[in-house]
């Protein structure tokens, strides 16, 4: 009866192991330097302090998740599918190869134990010939799209083909090698391999003896390009296999709606800083800088950006790239004197983002990029008292009015007129509405301060607004890089609501809600926040509203930046419309993570757009489905909409409406 296995290292001998083992050695102390030098380079940063031994089983499970099976990368088929074949091909090589490296230097050597036999062994045959195949489908694929279809998210380097064409020459000498190997004697039971097998068919007709030549040709060369495309990872865009696995950890689990994402880290020892924001990359922390490193320019951040899809100059992924070039030149003893702005990174790329989220929150490897902007628009605003024309009108408002309209404070009770709302600086109360700035004071928003007011009192729930004594969240002058400002409306709102023993918040505005529950905890606010798409399915739930389907004809939901991506309220809204629409409901084409931002986020409501509208073109997927009312949860995405319809001449056909104004009409 046959012996069903192979023998380790067949026709190559003990030399061949040798060499390996040479090889081997070789390859580690370049990588081990390689990674040496990459450290010494990402630590040029400021200190950022890591727990990462806290969370540590979510931190390996959202690896697990994302990484290993790729739940994040396989948002998107095609290059999904492809990275997965590449990934799970080349894990399962690796888990062959350390088989038989631990059958050949471990147990046969020390106890003449051979577990590659028998049934093992055709399982283990077919598995790592059928991972060799997908691998080589995956790099044919990724060929396929890289230089044939070309989407334009997608930029090449050299780098790029010399790795595509490098790993797909390992695989196929590896078939090779094995080929040559089963040609010899072309046992039955290497059918197993099955690729392998075919392969043989290329020997048939050879003499053993050059079949044996050949072999040994071929496995040497493959020996030594594997052992050489090692080497190179760290040399290529292969390093993100660590990189952007790190980073995968490092961040996944802190970039989560119910942790810190959507809220800017303060400026650490405000009040002795010399100097605020940043100018020069030496000045991000080493975790934004490994950011940088972890990037592997797949462009999907680019796909969804607001400002690069309507032809403003910011693209994320190059912003990403240029930062992490100037790094690289930096780090080269390349110093850049006149500093990052207006060289690298011109000022009005920095002031096109509306800090949506879009490419961070759709990262397949949890890349921020807003935190880097924003230091960069403090530097601007703080260290160098430059800025917008619009954002000087903006400041100016805030300090001398507490709002971005500068209008008197008795103005923002105008909404209350005819109402039942109690003063919370009067009367203590169960809950606050913070009303914000936008629906205390635009006419159009007024209407949704009205409307939800009714939806409480209706709910009989015991609330109060600040009235006279609310000021400006904050939100504006932070994200327009205006800290000082900030810190100075925040903690005086912060005090002022300790002052008064409120516990509770409600809040129309996304970004009211983001600010307040994320950021304002920062400086000694806890409070428990609600959205009022929360509110109103809770109060729903709890049977105390009651709705009649009252809206009509084709429905669609925007979902707002700060209300969804940020916080993952999605589904809030969505059945509080289903309660409440009499026609039919249907989403736009981007949805949920992805959709388009309303282009009012950032700051950017405040100031002039330029290029195409951002606002036009999220209209313009509410008008492809020929929906007739276009519903939001934000006062920003209100505006923009309506100004869309307006600008499109869709008014006779569409309308924008505020959650709470939908809710009104169900009553």
């Amino acid at each position: 009866m046959v012996d069903v296995g192979r023998e380790i290292m067949w026709n190559v001998g003990h030399a061949g192991q040798y060499v390996s083992y040479a090889f081997m050695v070789i390859v580690a102390i370049i990588l081990i330097l390689g990674l040496k030098k990459r450290y010494a380079m990402w630590k040029i940063g400021k200190p950022s302090p890591i727990q990462f031994t806290r969370r540590l089983g979510e931190r390996i499970g959202y690896f697990i998740a994302n990484g290993i099976f790729h739940k994040s990368i396989l948002r998107e088929a095609f290059p999904g599918w492809m990275h997965f074949f590449i990934f799970w091909g080349f894990l399962v090589l690796t888990v062959g190869t350390a088989l038989v490296a631990i059958q050949a230097d471990f147990t046969d050597l020390f106890f003449k134990v051979q577990f590659l036999k028998g049934g093992f062994y055709l399982i283990f045959s077919f598995l790592l010939d059928l991972a060799g195949l997908m691998a080589i489908i995956g790099i044919l694929m990724a060929m396929y799209r890289r230089y044939v279809t070309k989407p334009t998210r997608l930029d090449n380097k050299p780098d790029d083909a010399i790795v595509l064409v490098w790993i797909l020459v390992v695989l196929v000498t590896g078939f090779l090698v094995e080929g040559a190997r089963i040609a010899h004697s072309m046992p039955d039971y290497e059918k197993w391999s099955f690729v392998g097998y075919i392969t043989a068919y290329m020997f048939a007709g050879m003499p053993k003896e050059s079949i044996e030549v050949t072999h040994k040709v071929f496995w040497y060369f493959h020996m030594v390009i594997s052992f050489g495309l090692l080497a190179y990872i760290v040399h290529s865009r292969l390093l993100h296999i660590i990189t952007s696995s790190l980073n995968m950890m490092f961040r996944g689990v802190e970039d989560v709606p119910e942790g810190a994402r959507g809220a800017i880290a303060p400026i650490e020892d405000f009040e002795n800083a010399e100097e605020f924001g940043i100018n020069s990359v030496d000045g991000f922390t080493w975790r934004q800088i490994f950011d940088l490193d972890a990037c592997t320019r797949c462009g999907r951040c680019q796909d969804l950006c607001p400002a690069y899809n309507t032809d403003k100059p910011l693209s994320p992924k190059q912003f990403i790239q240029d930062l992490k070039a100037e790094w690289e030149r930096h780090c080269a003893g390349v110093k850049n004197e006149d500093g990052m702005i207006d060289t690298t990174i011109q000022e009005e790329t920095l002031w096109s983002c509306t800090a949506c989220m879009a490419c961070q929150v759709n990262c397949p490897v949890s890349i921020p990029t807003f935190d880097k902007n924003i230091e960069m628009r403090r530097y601007l605003t703080l260290t160098l008292s430059k800025t917008t024309s619009e954002t000087k009108l903006l400041f100016k408002n805030l300090q001398k009015n507490n709002n971005p309209y500068g209008m008197g404070k008795k103005e923002r009770l105008g909404w209350t007129e005819g109402l039942e709302v109690r003063n919370a600086m009067e009367q203590e109360v169960e809950y606050l509405y913070w009303v914000g700035c936008v629906a205390s004071l635009d006419d159009r928003n007024r209407k949704v301060a009205r409307s939800f007011a009714t939806i409480l009192n209706q709910a009989g729930i015991n609330f109060g607004i600040l009235g006279t004594d609310e000021m400006c969240c904050g939100d504006p002058s932070r994200r327009c890089g205006n800290e000082e400002q900030y810190l100075g409306t925040a903690q005086g709102n912060v005090e002022l609501l300790n002052e008064i023993g409120i516990k509770k918040i409600i809040t129309t505005c996304p970004h009211c809600y983001t600010t307040i529950k994320k950021e304002y905890a920062q400086i000694g606010g806890n409070f428990e926040v609600y959205h009022q798409a929360e509110f109103i399915n809770k109060l729903i739930g709890e049977g105390k509203l009651k709705l009649n389907p009252a809206l009509e004809g084709k429905v669609t939901l925007h979902d707002p930046c700060y209300l969804g991506r940020v916080n993952g309220i999605f589904d809030q809204p969505r059945s509080v419309l289903d309660k409440v629409s009499k026609g039919v409901y249907e989403e736009m084409g981007r949805n949920h993570n992805q959709s388009f931002c309303c282009g009012g986020g950032g700051g950017r409501i405040w100031m002039e757009e330029h290029h195409k509208r951002i606002n036009h073109a999220r209209i313009d997927e509410a008008i492809a489905i020929e929906a007739n009312t276009v519903v939001t949860a934000c006062p920003y995405c209100l505006i923009m909409m309506e100004d869309a319809i307006k600008d499109k001449e869709k008014i006779e056909t569409m309308k924008a409406m505020d959650l709470s104004e939908v809710v009104v009409k169900g009553l």
